[in-house]
């Protein structure tokens, strides 16, 4: 069994501020290895289920994040980024049976987290596909579904595993914390760790039962946060300024919509 973890840093227990989250801040490093930790929990679970092979993304700012040492030792790890247009999932082809984010977090329109947001926090305002707040969840869910591997788990804060529910009731969700304002409230990290590595390995033993459909249209509207954005990003061919501050673009190939994101971001 072929695994693939997709991981980030503002969904992990206990984050609640940018600063934790960014090299050189205060606490990063803590948060660093409980990002770590909570992938090994991942992996462990995988592990225990079948998984033979695990191919790991850091999928947090520069993808240097997570301490490959800590992870068991047939992992492998995509660090840095290739600017492939599959971005939080680079890496992840047809030849994978499952998907897990790990650390995900509520997108830009939510209250759920304090560091709410979607792909690009300083310059994009919010992000919808086919009518619904796309989260970087979403996004990247919409490319596994493109190669079609299913998602079996995922984790982060608890608006976001609502969200998920809503998209698809069959993944297996682990909640760390619950936002309000500029504040969370999260569960022990070890607890997070326990539940995690679980929700993993029943994710994964329940893999046959999982199904999924691809939209045969997809309509991405990105309201940016600058109306020069707006502007500019409305030359790329077949893309169209709907409002001061907004664009539009309809494709029935979503890679297409990679691609466009690949270039705003």
């Amino acid at each position: 069994m072929r695994v693939y973890i997709s991981a980030d840093l503002e969904g992990i227990t206990g984050v609640s501020k940018w600063e934790e989250t960014h090299k050189g801040g205060h606490y990063y490093d803590l948060y660093r290895e409980q990002m770590t930790r909570e992938v090994v929990a991942a992996c462990e679970g995988a592990i225990e289920a079948g998984a033979d092979y695990i191919m790991v993304k850091d999928a947090h700012e520069d993808g240097k994040n997570l301490i490959h040492s800590m992870l068991p030792r047939g992992v492998k790890v995509i660090s840095g980024w290739s600017n492939h247009p599959y971005c939080m999932v680079e890496g992840l082809d047809e030849s994978f049976d499952a998907v897990i984010f790990i650390g995900y977090h509520s997108g830009a329109s939510s209250n759920g987290s304090p560091l709410a947001h979607t792909l690009l926090p300083d310059v994009i305002k919010n992000v919808t596909i086919n009518g619904e707040d796309a989260d970087e969840f979403l996004i990247h869910a919409y490319a596994a579904y493109m190669l079609g591997v299913p998602i079996v788990a995922v984790s982060g804060d608890g608006d976001l595993m609502r969200s998920v529910r809503s998209f698809n009731p069959q993944i297996k969700t682990i909640a760390v914390q619950e936002g309000f304002g500029g504040a969370v409230v999260s569960i022990h990290p070890d607890l997070a760790i326990e539940r995690i590595r679980k929700g993993v390995k029943k994710g994964l033993e329940a893999l046959e039962e999982y199904t999924f459909e691809k939209p045969e249209e997809y309509e991405l509207i990105i309201e940016f946060k600058k109306h020069a954005d707006a502007y500019k990003f409305s030359f790329y061919p077949n893309v169209e300024q709907i409002g001061e501050y907004t664009i539009r673009y309809v494709s029935n190939n979503y890679m297409h919509l990679l691609v466009l994101l690949l270039f705003i971001n």
